[in-house]
C-alpha cells in the first residue's frame, strides 16, 4: 500500500511541476503501516453508500517543501483490494466521480 501511496504523490509533485528532484528521502517519513503513512479519509465514489478508495493528506513540509503547500495521494480500492478482509472490501466500490480530485 505505501508504494501505491508513494506512487500518487509522485504523480501529484509531477503534475505541479514541484521543481524538486523526487528522491527516496522525501518520502522516508512515511512508514508501511495505515497510522504511519498518513492522516486518511475514504474517497467519495460512483456508487452509493461505498468508497472509491482511500485518501491520504499530507500537511506542508511532509513530504515536499514548505512552500509547495499539502499534498493528497489517492489510492484506488482496487489497489487496496489484496490487503483487505471480507468485511473490508464491502465497504468499496465503484470509482472516484468526475471533478473530485480536483477538490483536494
Amino acid at each position: 500500500m505505501l508504494a501505491a501511496i508513494i506512487t500518487s504523490l509522485k504523480a501529484e509533485k509531477k503534475r505541479r511541476d514541484a521543481g524538486e528532484t523526487i528522491t527516496a528521502d522525501l518520502f522516508e517519513r512515511l512508514e508501511p503501516k495505515l497510522l504511519g503513512i498518513g492522516a486518511v479519509t475514504l474517497t467519495p465514489s460512483t456508487e452509493t453508500g461505498k468508497s472509491s478508495g482511500l485518501t491520504f493528506h499530507y500537511p506542508p513540509y511532509a513530504v515536499g517543501s514548505y512552500a509547495e503547500g499539502q499534498y493528497v495521494a489517492f489510492v484506488p480500492w482496487e489497489t487496496l483490494k489484496p490487503y483487505l478482509s471480507p468485511e473490508g472490501q464491502a465497504i468499496f466500490a465503484g470509482s472516484r466521480p468526475k471533478g473530485d480530485a480536483d477538490d483536494n
